[in-house]
This record gives C-alpha cells, structure tokens and sequence, in this order.
C-alpha cells in the first residue's frame, strides 16, 4: 500500500486524506503544525446572564446552493448544521459624528436606517448603481464565458461603467473587504472574471441575498472530531504540533524531516499548506516551474481580535450586521464580525471578532494573526498551470485556487488531489437551481410551514429545499430526541400535503417529491417526532383546558378547504372497497397476490406474516415467528382428535406446524390464489394432504353446518373491514362446535384514534391495504357481544415484538432490493413498501400500535380452560 504525507491539516487536508484513506489504496499520515485540525479555534469565554458559551473563531459559513461538494462530505459524515448569517455592513466613520451607515440584515430598514439618506440624491444614485451593476455584471460574465479575458481588472470594469465614488467607497469595496479581506487598493486589482463570478454565484448581486447560509453546529471543531475519529478507524496517523520542517528526494520517494529531528519515508507527498509555505519546506529542492507558479500565489496577513467592544461597530444598532466594513486603516481592512449571529449565540454580551482595528479594542479576550489569499491577476494566471505541476514527480499541492478559495473550494481541491493521486476521475456536484413554486404551492408552503410551526415543538423536523432555503421545526429535548430532515425536490410536495395530509405526505415520497437525508431511520423519525408531539399536545390541553392555542389538529391533517373534496373522494373509495363478498377477494388480492417470490424475499423461511414472539433481542425470525405459532397453539389448547379452522390461513405456516405438533386435521381458507397455491405445495411437500385442506373460500361462505372445534385467525381481522365485524363473529360463532375456543390475533389501534382512523384518509389504506381496518379493543368486543354469544376469557398484548419482526422484514426488503427489481417491481414500488415497513415500525416503536391475541368462548363452558400461565 503506498505511503502518502499528508502536510497541512486544514480543512483541504482533511478532505484530501479522508479520501486517500477512505480509497483503501493509501496509507496516510496528516501533519499539522498547531496541536489542533481544521483550523478550528474555539474558546470558552462567560456570557454574562447565560453562563459560559463555547465562541469558533473559524468563521465557517456556507450554504446548499453554492457549497454542493462540502455539504455532501458534511452530511456523509453526519455533520450538524444550524442557519447563519451573511449580511454586510458599512460603517464609513469610526468616530462619532455624521457618517454613513448602511446594512442588509434586517431587509429595506438596514438600508435605510440613516434618516437623512431618504433626501439624499447621492444615495438614491448608489441605490440605482447596485441594480445596474447586477445588470452589468450578468452581462460581462455572458460575454465573457467563452473567451474570458485573463487581463481585465475590477478597476476596469468600474472605470468602464462610470460608478459614482460613493457606490464604490460605501458599496463594492466595503463588500470586497469582508469577503478577501483586502484593504481598497487591492480591491482594484482583483481579476474582474474573478469577482464577478463569485458575486453572481454567490448571489450577491442582489441587494439582499435569498440563500439560507449555514454553520457547524457547535463549531468547527465538532466537524474535525467527526473526520479525526473516521481517519484513525482507518488507519491514519495524525501528528499535530509537529512541523515539517523539509522534503527531499530519495531514491523512490521523499524524505520528511520533523521539527525535533525524526525522519519518515514517504512515495508520496500532498502539500495542504499556502504556496509560500509549501515552497518554504521545499527549500532548494522545488523546481522552477513550481517556484513560478506557487510564487504567484500572495497572501495579505493581519491581526484579529476577539473582543466586546461596541465601538467597533456602526454606531445605529439596526445597521448591525454578520460582517461590518470600518474602513480602511494604515495596517489594512477594518472589519468586525458579529459572531452572536454568525454562530447563533445566545448571550446579552456582544461577541466580536475585528480584523485590524486602528486601536486595541476594549475588552479583548484574545489575540492572533491569520492570512488570506490575495486574489490577484497573477494569481488568477497561475492557477491556469497549477495543473502542470501536479503529480510531476509524486508531489501534489493541494489549493482552493482553482475556485475562489472559499471552503467549497478547498473540499474540491482535496477531493481533485486525492482522486488524481489514485489516477482516478473526479466528478464534482454542480450547484442545484432554486426551487420556484407556483402561486398555489407558495401558498400551500406557507400553511404547512405555519401549522408545522405550532404543532412540533419537541423532536427537530427540518425541510431542506432544492436551492438551498431550509425550514426547522421545534428542539429535541429529554422528551424527544429524535431529527429528521427531509429534501425537497419539487414544491408539489406543499400542495398534497396541504391537501391530502398523511397520504400526501406519502405520495410525495413514493413519487420523488422529497428523499430522506436519512435512508434508513428518516420514515420512522418523523413519524416517531409526530406521534411524540401529538402526546405532547394531548399533554399540553389536558394542563390548559382552556388554552384554545393547543390545536388538535396534527401537521399530517388536511389544511386547506379543498380537503371536503379529497374527503368526498376518499369516501367514494371506501364505498367502492367496502368488503362485500366480492369486493373482499378483490381488495386481498391487491396485496397478497403481488408474488410468493417477492415475499419469499423478506420474510422468514416459514412465510409467516404476522408478529414473531422474540426471547431475546438478536433472535432469528424464523424463531420468533414459530414462537409465535406455537403461542397461538398452546392457546387454542388443541388436541389430536381435533379439526381446527384456520381463518385467513396465509401460506399454510400455521396449518402445518398445528398439524405437525398436535396430530389434528385443519381446514384453512384464504382469499388469495398466490397463497394457496403456495400453501398447498407445501402441505404436499410434508406430505400432509390427508390432515390440511386449504380452500379459496370467504368466512361468510364456509358450508352450512360445517363445524369446528378450534377456530383460530391470525392477522385476518384487519382485512374484515368496520362494517363486517359482526358478520365475523357471527360466522365464528356458528361454526364453532361445543365447547369450542375461538383465539384471534389483530393488529389494533388505541380506542381515541379508532373512528379518524377509519374515517379519514391513511397512507396503509390507500396504498397497502385496500379495504382494511384497524379494530380497536373495544371495536372487537362489541362486535363480539353483539352478534354472538362469546365471552373473552384471556386477551394479551404482543405489540412491542412488531418493531422488531418490522425492522427485519425491511433489512431482508433493502438487502434484496435488487431481486426485487429484477421480479418486475419498480422504483415506486420499492419506495411505497420502504416507507410501509418503516411508517408500520415507527407505529409499534412508539407503543401506537397494538397486537393483541385474544381467546375467546362460550359464557358457562365448564370444559373451559384456564389461561392463568400460558407458554
């Protein structure tokens, strides 16, 4: 395996060896000068009321628009983010007295938050000149794309178009110098292509931005923690504090002498260091063409100060921004960070980060130099042929030049270096375009954030849109500790969730609206987050009665008026797959005859479909689900000169291990032909064809005085439907023989959801299971003393062993996924049943969904059993 060095551990580092190492086809090891990764600095300082915050100095501030490549890596590694900010300010006064202030944080009143530049005619003009430069700007970069001009400045281009001194002075270079950091007369000398690209695709030629900036989440340092702790799981040695103090040749590779006087050996090297530095470590053994073209690579270097001290701020409040430009000193560009926004700290104290300030602040907590590459037309040339140095003779140098320097850039420029390195290609992602809803989806948008606003509050559900615009909704907290966040891919996603609630919540998945950031446990957070807040509010309006703010209504309900017509038309459906006699086989078949091949590929060997009884957490399912049918048997308290009826005998697991371990004949029936033709197979097989019959026949039309002495149902009740509970009971009834025991097992709903739940649209009725219904306990016994004799003599709860029967069901659904494919299934399918098995876990996992299995007989029955102790 080849040796790689790694010298630099910044960000572009970082990323250059979590790609070698992750390749398998290096060994690598980082060298970091400081005795921190990443460039991370973060200081713990005492926010006054609010107790001690923890402060990044690192700055790092991106968005999903313009940083694909870095958020991809981030959310690979499973990075936090919170929003930020990236307004600008300009303070042309540091002292007292008239000035001129302007801002763009808080939109037209930033603006004009200097009364006197409402009768100005200078003002108004530069107002005028930030709209024609966009105008300009787009125009330059149109006719410029194809044969862009390596020579034109932004002095040039200023000079050209004839801006006003005020435009320039409180306008372009303020926004220049909180970018580059660059003091005015550098500003000019920026490459024109250069800037102008990165206002355009930074979306800086608006006057305020419509990006959704973002941060790490508890700063840079959480993001170098994540890639530390993945590098060494791989393999890699990290050094910090330990300088590179030269590289020279050998014979097959490169020597690195540290800065105590230990060597190492290395095939190769990837210097992550500025150019003065990677030449500096070079010495003499750089080549020319390296030295000319690292040459023209220049930084400006300057003093930073975290501190409090308002007075480095404009002097109007409302004019405060993320970055403010004072002006220009003897030592540089005069700028002030406003790290409470950047980094979404809450405290009363103002924490403030200035570059070059013309006095030392008051209140400084820290000091300390940084540098920043100078963008100019030599630099701009030089980054033309930073590819003919690369890899020449095993040494690689890995710079966000190609770009403009920002952290995308250097995630791209580690990505390229690794990928060269290895001789592999490198495919970068291209900025997404804005997502532009219609008026209706704008509208709907705007409903579904506000409902979703009041109704989560615990448990963190975030939407990230195509284009970059981010929603969040409510905290985790010790209640709720679940996130879930969900991507965006077409606005229609607002008007069927407005529209059609739960059922177009699902629709958008199955059809692509949106996608989970995370595959596996996405569906069953937000679903597990809804169900936790619908507790909360039920909580919440039992404590505030009277409180009419605690809304009932959850996020997945309807919210606009034409829900009466999505209504209207769910009821016409139900009509239609009521389960009459005909319409029953109809519905079953939607589901069950899909393909024994298909269902051989998720479930058990058994072909069991109903909840396994686990004894231990990593138990088989082949087990659990025998347990589960031995459960059901033991019961039924079947004995050999029995016949059993199996009602909804699925594939025949339950016919045939009853027959097996008691010696008893059984009929089973199924609506499904797929089953039964499987089932009977299988009977064949074991040779049973004597003891089983397996008939396609509904529970209404068993013959006439046919009876049984055991009838059991497993996982059939849901498929009867609201209307028909009575008629079942009173089949069960009829043909249960004396002294008979009745035993059922039903998936269930809690009482208080039984009548929404079959009266309102729901994602398993709707795309699973045509026709079917939940019943609740009390739904079961009512139908039960109402149309029969029977009396329940033992119920019991087995509800919590679904979630983990759910759970591997889809891991053997996802693991096969390709064999499901090829059996004719599409991609719509496949997301339909992920979000099936996924939504039907969450519901167990959060105890919402019920399995009881109940035993029933006749009231008197001395022959009745006891069923004190039950295996």
């Amino acid at each position: 395996m080849m040796r790689v060095a790694v010298v630099g551990g910044g960000l572009s580092g970082l990323v250059a060896a979590h790609e070698l190492a992750r390749s398998g086809g290096a060994r690598v090891t980082v060298y970091e000068k400081e005795e921190h990764l990443g460039g991370a600095k973060t200081v713990a300082v005492n926010g006054g009321s609010s107790g001690p915050v923890l402060v990044d100095l690192d700055f790092m501030v991106f968005n999903r628009v313009t940083y694909p490549n870095m958020m991809e890596w981030f959310e690979r590694l499973g990075v936090e983010m919170e929003t930020s900010d990236m307004s600008f300010s300009a303070s042309l006064r540091l002292n007292k007295g008239n000035g001129f202030e302007w801002g763009s944080r808080n939109g037209i009143s930033s603006v004009l938050v200097q009364k006197s530049n409402f009768l100005s005619p200078r003002f108004w003009l530069m107002i005028n000149e930030i709209f024609k430069f966009k105008n300009h700007a787009l125009k330059y970069l149109e006719d410029h794309a194809r044969n862009p001009d390596q020579n034109e400045t932004l002095g040039q281009f200023i000079q050209s178009h004839r801006y006003s001194q005020l435009f320039q002075d409180a306008y372009l270079i303020p926004m220049c110098a909180c970018i580059w950091s660059c003091p005015s007369q550098n500003v000019f000398g920026f490459p024109a292509g250069f800037v102008l690209s990165f206002f355009c695709d930074n979306h800086l030629l608006e006057l305020f931005s419509p990006l959704q900036w973002l941060n790490v989440k508890g700063g840079s340092g959480s993001y170098v923690n994540k890639v530390r702790e993945e590098l060494e799981s791989m393999g890699c040695q990290i050094k910090t504090g330990c300088k590179v103090r030269s590289v020279s040749r050998l014979k097959g590779g490169y020597r690195i002498l540290e800065a105590d006087g230990s060597e190492e050996i290395y095939e190769r090297i990837v210097f992550c260091v500025h150019p003065p530095d990677a030449l500096k470590v070079l010495g003499t053994e750089a080549t020319p063409d390296e030295q000319r073209v690292l040459e023209a690579f220049q930084y400006i270097y300057s003093d930073l100060y975290f501190h409090c001290d308002e007075s480095f701020m404009p002097h109007n409040s409302s004019a405060w921004s993320a970055r403010n430009f004072l002006g220009t000193t003897s030592s540089g560009v005069c700028v002030t960070y406003w790290l409470n926004i950047l980094q979404n700290i809450e405290s009363a104290r103002p924490f403030l980060a200035t570059l070059n300030p013309p006095r030392v602040p008051d209140h400084v907590l820290l000091k300390w130099h940084t540098s920043h590459p100078i963008p100019s037309m030599a630099a701009a040339k030089a980054t033309l042929e930073l590819n003919n140095i690369q890899g020449k003779r095993g040494i690689w140098f890995c710079v966000p030049y190609q770009g403009y320097g920002n952290h995308e850039d250097s995630v791209k420029a580690g990505k390229a270096v690794a990928s060269g390195l290895l001789g592999k290609k490198c495919d970068f992602l291209v900025n997404p375009k804005p997502m532009v809803p219609s008026w209706t989806e704008a509208g709907a948008r705007f409903l579904v954030a506000k409902n979703m606003g009041k109704y989560i509050t615990i448990g963190n559900f975030s939407i990230l849109e195509e284009g970059g615009t981010t929603l969040s909704f409510g905290k985790t907290c010790e209640r709720c500790q679940l996130k879930c966040v969900i991507r965006v891919h077409n606005p229609q996603f607002y008007w069927k969730i407005a529209t059609e609630g739960d059922p177009g919540f699902a629709y958008s998945y199955i059809n692509g609206y949106i996608s989970f950031v995370d595959k596996k446990e996405g569906i069953q957070n937000i679903v597990e987050i809804t169900l936790a807040n619908r507790g909360e509010r039920k909580r919440l309006s039992s404590s505030h009665a009277n409180n009419k703010s605690y809304i009932k209504k959850g996020w997945w309900t309807p919210l606009l008026r034409i829900n009466g017509v999505t209504l209207a038309k769910y009821v016409l459906h139900e009509v239609l797959r009521r389960n009459t006699i005909s319409k029953a086989r109809k519905n079953i078949s939607a589901h069950y005859d899909l393909s024994n091949e298909f269902f051989a590929l998720f479930l058990d060997p058994t072909m069991t479909y109903s909840c396994g009884i686990f004894k231990v957490e990593d138990e088989s399912l082949e087990a659990a689900q025998l347990r589960k049918l031995d459960n059901l048997i033991n019961k039924a308290k079947v004995e050999p000169g029995h016949h059993v009826l199996d009602i909804g005998c699925g594939w025949g697991s339950l016919a045939i291990r009853l027959v097996k371990r008691t010696g008893c004949k059984c009929t089973g029936i199924t609506l499904s032909e797929e089953q039964l033709k499987y089932g009977k197979r299988k009977v064949k097989e074991f040779g049973l064809e004597d003891r089983i019959t397996l008939l396609l026949c509904d529970y209404r039309q068993i013959a006439n005085g046919q009876k049984f002495d055991r009838i059991i149902s497993c996982g059939m009740l849901e498929h009867v439907g609201h209307e028909f509970y009575e008629d079942f009971f009173a089949s069960c009834e009829y043909h249960l023989a004396e002294h008979g025991l009745l035993v059922l097992q039903s998936i269930a709903c809690p009482e208080e959801l039984y009548d929404k739940m079959r009266t309102r649209p729901e994602f398993l009725k709707e795309y699973i299971f045509p026709g079917g219904c939940l019943p609740s306990l009390a739904r079961i016994t009512s139908a039960m003393s109402n149309a029969s004799r029977l009396c329940v003599h033992h119920v019991e709860n087995i509800g919590y062993h679904y979630y983990p029967t759910l759970t591997r069901w889809r891991d053997n659904f996802v693991a096969n996924r390709e064999k499901v494919l090829a059996l004719g299934f599409d991609e719509k399918f496949m997301r339909t049943w992920e979000y099936y098995l996924n939504y039907c876990a969450a519901m167990f996992k959060s105890h919402m969904g019920l399995d009881y299995q109940i035993v029933f007989a006749r009231p008197g029955d001395s022959k009745m059993p006891s069923y004190v102790a039950i295996a």
